[in-house]
């Protein structure tokens, strides 16, 4: 009788303790992964082959065909953003990137620049 008293009363807590630890796991994990674009802003060097920014440590290439919005507030789905022409000195610029992973290889690649940002 009294093991089936021990099994019945320590049920719920290993339920409780079950949880808990899903609950810590899952906020971790909620923390610790993004899913989706992130925003950052650095100061960009655009020459006319190539552009890139530095920005939280990160290098990021900007491609020249890349969607982005103008200081009109008008999108454009592709080419080279108006704020980036080729230039000597760096540019400000806010741009959105994602986080890609392909086995043991992660970058960010840039996918939007905002060029109302420079102004």
């Amino acid at each position: 009788m009294e093991r089936i008293r021990t099994s019945v009363v320590s049920q719920p807590f290993m339920a409780v303790a079950v949880i808990l630890v899903v609950a810590v796991v899952a906020g971790f994990a909620a923390g610790s992964w993004r899913f989706g674009p992130s925003v950052h802003t650095g100061m960009a060097q655009s020459a006319e082959g190539a552009i890139s920014v530095q920005s939280d440590g990160w290098s990021y290439g900007i491609p020249k065909d890349i969607a982005w919005t103008d200081e009109q507030d008008s999108f454009h789905e592709r080419g080279r953003p108006d704020c980036l022409p080729p230039s000597a000195a760096p540019i400000p610029i806010r741009f959105s990137a994602v986080e890609v992973n392909a086995g043991a290889v992660q970058w960010r690649q840039v996918v939007w620049v905002d060029c109302r940002a420079t102004q």
